[in-house]
């Protein structure tokens, strides 16, 4: 069973009622309780708000994966992203320790996108080491 995540605030708000209620024409009690009560509830409304504004500004909260990036939506497109992948990687090598380095060709990008996973992730971990060695 799945408890709601602000359950503290269900609990103060419902006890709060509750004795508001049993305290009845004791207004010096009944009324502190109720606005107690109605802030837990507009604590309860505004959780999901804010628990969604501190997971985004966290620095390094969820994968890199998901991260606004032109790697990140290239390895999530898949197969149809590996041309974005080949060209990110051509431009870092380009910043870094080929400037002179062509674009890589149109049928060896058709290639590339055949090939099967493992094959491209060696692929692009052997051009990672080569941009590697060339700073080692």
């Amino acid at each position: 069973m799945r408890v709601p995540a602000g359950w503290p605030l269900i609990v103060l708000a419902g006890g709060a009622v509750a004795t508001a209620i049993y305290a009845g024409d004791d207004q010096a009690v009944a009324i502190p309780l109720a606005f107690l009560a109605l802030l837990a509830i507009g604590g309860l409304l505004l959780w999901p708000a804010q628990r969604r504004a501190v997971a985004t500004n966290v620095p390094g909260h969820g994968s890199w994966l998901y991260a606004p990036s032109p790697l990140g939506a290239a390895l999530r497109a898949g197969r149809s992203g590996r041309s974005e992948v080949v060209a990110l990687i051509d431009e870092l090598e380009r910043k870094t320790s080929r400037p002179d380095l062509p674009h890589t060709p149109g049928d060896e990008l058709s290639r590339l996108r055949g090939l099967p996973r493992p094959e491209f992730r060696e692929y692009v971990q052997e051009r990672l080491d080569a941009i590697e060695r060339w700073y080692s």
